[in-house]
């Protein structure tokens, strides 16, 4: 399948911890790049630091395709193992040590939306002495962990509705976690998913993914938790769904909010935001934004792409030509073949 950029060696760098299976995604990620016409290898890492360059270097890879979210059993560290590659100069997909810093802290995430006047839900900070607020705030609060991925730290727990609840959480967020607590507004209304490719100057928005709830229990408020979003898909348990029915005017305004979360958060080659849509008012409020994204066939980006006329191999595609054209690394114009160019002019004399 021809791309913008050359064939290359590619290395998958990817978490894998010892005696676990390995994660579907990377041979789905080593299949796709071959199809494209490159050399795929994979490389795992667990926690051994001088196992990330050293298999790097030995794989003669042009270009690393970044699926490394955790290392060390520490998703925290997803952001170290960005920074060692671009300390060593390695090119690779997905956002830098900036985007993923932005993206990771939630509040700065939120600080930085805010500045860039993106909706997000009013918030407070906690770090274990003092709290900060940012506007005024009403109960029924969400409470989480202010640096944490794949909902890790949200509960049906994580819902509080008065002090005295939300002093609880936040003390287990902080003994748990040993993280700062954020606190921020429940917007009770519609998710969806928002997947953007490409660079900051020309980025692609993707048609909208929705989480349908199915058949919930309308007296528990929707609070998408690691069983929401990672537990067995079973008749009537929530799933994924293309958003059909929204208006024009709140598709532009979800998709122009998540195209400043974008850029104002340094994303690179592809993310994805997440958004609720207030049900009182149809105002959508970006939650976060997820730089380097699970990308496995049934993914939200796999879905939006699938929507759009792109399959698995062409989205990951995508995600290649973006890092190559910031490397510089795109397919030079073909020279004429021989019989194409033209015959030296005349001589005059």
């Amino acid at each position: 399948m021809p791309t913008g950029v050359p064939a290359m060696k590619i290395a998958v760098l990817h978490y894998q911890p010892s005696g676990e299976p390995l994660d579907p995604v990377v041979p789905q990620l080593a299949e796709a790049l071959i199809e494209l016409g490159h050399q795929a290898v994979t490389i795992a890492v667990h926690d051994r630091v001088s196992d990330i360059l050293l298999e790097i270097e030995r794989s003669g890879a042009d270009l690393v395709f970044n699926a490394c979210e955790t290392f060390a059993d520490d998703y925290r560290m997803e952001v170290n193992v960005a920074a060692l590659m671009e300390m060593a100069q390695v090119r690779h997909t997905g956002s830098g040590t900036a985007g993923l810093l932005l993206a990771q802290d939630k509040i700065l995430t939120k600080q930085l939306l805010g500045y860039h006047q993106v909706p997000t839900p009013t918030f407070a900070t906690f770090d274990g002495e003092t709290f900060e607020t940012n506007g005024r705030m009403s109960f029924p609060l969400i409470v989480k962990p202010a640096r944490s991925d794949a909902s890790l730290g949200i509960t049906r727990h994580s819902l509080v509705k008065d002090w005295d609840e939300l002093t609880k959480r936040v003390r287990e967020i902080r003994r748990e976690f040993r993280d700062e607590a954020l606190a921020e507004e429940f917007i009770d209304g519609r998710e969806v998913y928002v997947g953007v490719l490409g660079t900051t100057t020309k980025p692609e928005i993707l048609p909208i993914v929705e989480l349908n709830w199915g058949d919930w229990d309308e007296k528990r408020p929707k609070i998408s938790d690691r069983e929401v979003k990672f537990g067995p898909e079973t008749p009537g348990s929530p799933h994924l769904v293309m958003a059909r029915d929204l208006s024009d005017d709140v598709k532009a305004r979800v998709e122009r909010a998540a195209l400043l979360a974008f850029r104002a958060l340094k994303q690179r080659d592809y993310a994805r935001v997440d958004v609720r849509i207030d049900a009182r008012t149809n105002e959508p409020y970006v939650l976060e934004v997820n730089p380097n994204p699970y990308l496995e066939k049934g993914c939200e980006l796999a879905m939006a792409a699938k929507d759009r006329g792109m399959g698995y191999v062409q989205l990951v595609g995508r995600v290649v030509e973006s890092a190559a054209s910031r490397y510089g690394m795109k397919r030079a114009p073909a020279e004429a073949k021989p019989e194409e160019r033209p015959e030296p002019a005349a001589n005059a004399n």
